[in-house]
């Protein structure tokens, strides 16, 4: 073989080779590309399997959510979310159930529900020897010298319909100081020894903002007190102890977590917030906290309260304003009175001179303003007073709130979106109220109590709570109440003003992303999304496709908190 022959056999022999190569570490190279575009960061924490309710509009179902840390990593099919598995991370396959961002309950009073677990509990109670029997048996567990305390009495479920008066109670505790709030937490029975402490007589006055019931006859104090009159008597109760207050806080996170509650909006009053602040040091807060004050706070303090309680586990809400009572107690403001008495429009707390003052000071200072208003009147007196500062203060939206929004006037709804309002609202009151309802106000203003779909077909955000303990917390009968108007009997069948219910799609957007919105968080929760907190509640069954009915038997079997299991029912 001659030289030239060999060079040319060698050079088709390297060129071949190089080929080779070139071949070799291209196809490796993409089979190193195609593991990357396979795996992604690692998750600790892999939800599959699951049928996911989003309340994102862009992709509002999935099957699988993947987290790291306390963030959403991602969300997508089972096969999407596959590339975030690897070697350390957590994966629990749900079988089918559903799961939807955590409940975010938009108004609730934890530390008087976490009490109110200790206390006397007459919810649902029937009949004067049913409160008696309860008594006497709490009576017996007191330590000397102790107040007995408790509620959720309802005069509406007692056979007669009557109020209670303190005798019932004196014939089985008369050496005892009782309290015991009424179901809406807007009147409270006391009993003989407790009116002797509080010096209340026949003389008495009725003080500002609220009532002393009398009997008509004689005169003489019923045992009934109405909004500011409870102050005349509660005032001698001792306050509780920061031990206490604890207890009663572990024992709400307790009911919350069951219940898939993620975040609370809480009423209870600045003053808990010390105590909210050392759960959390010390890793003890299974739950976000947003805590209001009162509008007529020192807007110096509340300023610094706000300031210093910025984070995402707790913060300083809004200011709160109450400006009427409730409906079973007959202090909801309404334009016009209440059927079964003529002179009787409902008690307000301010006049609109004093509220239009406080809202345009707050709102200028900056503080969302959430007004508690039930009846017509305080609803459109809180309007009222939110239309001043747009027309007089240059600032952001708000976002002012009224909570309750329970009875409209049909001219008021629009302006609620006009004026950009949240309704903050907690439908499960209705199932109570639909019994009573219409004989207290009539059939055409009770038209526009909970109008959730008007207030919603007009752009208005609403926000969903429970208004425990006036109401259970258990956000099921908030979303069933919205969906079918009726009470857990099924009655009525075709719903109480049924023109006014909302798809379940829209009441749990409501219990999640709405009361977010409220509360100037939506970029951080209230959907599942990546980048936003991992709070996510699973359920045992699809509540987008189970019959309305069965949404009350719904229960909880995950409720995870920045993707942390927080609760998990026991098998």
């Amino acid at each position: 073989m001659d030289l030239s022959y060999r060079m040319v056999l060698n050079l088709r022999f390297n060129r071949m080779s190089i080929q080779r190569g070139l071949s070799f570490f291209i196809s490796i190279f993409f089979l190193l590309l195609a593991g990357c575009q396979q795996k992604g960061p690692s998750a600790d924490l892999v939800l599959q399997n699951g049928n996911f309710f989003t309340v994102c509009e862009r992709v509002p179902n999935v099957q699988a959510v993947a987290i790291k840390g306390d963030r959403i990593l991602a969300v997508g099919s089972n096969d999407e979310i596959a590339r975030y598995i690897q070697e350390k991370t957590r994966v629990i396959n749900l079988e089918g159930k559903f799961g939807c961002p955590g409940f975010n309950d938009a108004h609730v009073h934890f530390v008087r529900g976490g009490m109110r677990m200790g206390d006397v509990d007459l919810k649902g109670v029937d009949s004067i020897r049913e409160i008696q029997r309860k008594v006497l048996q709490s009576v017996r567990t007191l330590p000397p010298g102790s107040w007995l305390t408790g509620g959720g009495w309802d005069q509406s479920c007692l056979p007669d319909g009557k109020w209670p008066t303190s005798q019932i109670l004196d014939v089985v505790a008369p050496d005892v100081p009782i309290f015991l709030r009424r179901v809406c937490g807007h009147a409270a029975l006391v009993n003989r020894k407790a009116i002797l402490i509080a010096g209340i007589t026949a003389d008495t006055p009725n003080p500002p903002g609220g009532e002393i019931v009398k009997n008509p006859e004689t005169g003489q104090p019923t045992g009934i007190l109405k909004e500011g009159a409870m102050a005349l008597v509660s005032q001698y109760i001792p306050s509780p102890s920061e031990e206490t207050l604890t207890d009663a806080v572990m024992k709400a996170l307790a009911e919350a977590g069951k219940y898939g509650i993620t975040s609370i909006q809480d009423k209870s009053g600045a003053g808990m917030l010390e105590v909210y602040k050392d759960l959390l040091d010390r890793g003890k807060l299974t739950c976000r906290i947003s805590l209001s004050s009162s509008l007529k706070e020192s807007s110096e303090e509340s300023k610094r309260l706000q300031k210093r309680y910025r984070g995402v586990m707790l913060r300083f809400g809004g200011l709160d304003g109450i400006l009427d009572g409730s409906i079973g107690a007959e202090t909801a403001a309404f334009a016009n009175p209440y059927l079964d008495d003529p002179i009787n429009r409902g008690m307000l707390q301010w006049t609109q001179d004093e509220l239009n003052g406080l809202v345009l000071l707050a709102d200028k200072e900056g503080f969302q303003i959430q007004s508690h208003a039930v009846g017509d009147e305080a609803n459109r007196m809180a309007l009222d007073a939110y239309a001043l500062t747009k027309k007089f203060n240059i600032g952001e939206n708000r976002r002012h709130r009224i909570e309750h929004a329970q009875v409209l006037s049909v001219g008021d709804i629009p302006r609620f979106q006009a004026l950009g309002i949240v309704a903050s609202m907690q439908p499960a009151h209705l199932m109570d109220d639909l019994r009573w309802l219409e004989r207290e106000i009539g059939l055409q203003r009770c038209r526009y109590a909970y109008a959730l779909k008007s207030l919603k077909d007009r752009g208005t955000v609403l926000a969903f709570g429970s208004d425990w303990p006036a109401a259970p917390l258990n956000p099921m009968l908030g979303i069933y109440a919205a969906v079918t108007r009726k009470d857990t009997t099924g009655y009525p069948p075709r719903g109480w003003f049924p023109q006014e219910r909302i798809p379940v799609e829209e009441a749990l957007a409501a219990y999640t992303l709405g009361s977010a919105y409220a509360e100037f968080m939506e970029t951080e929760k209230g959907s599942l999304e990546p980048g936003k907190l991992a709070d996510i509640v699973i359920v045992d069954r699809n509540l987008l496709k189970i019959p309305s009915q069965e949404i009350l038997r719904a229960e909880v079997v995950y409720t995870i908190l920045g993707g942390t299991i927080v609760y998990q029912r026991e098998p």
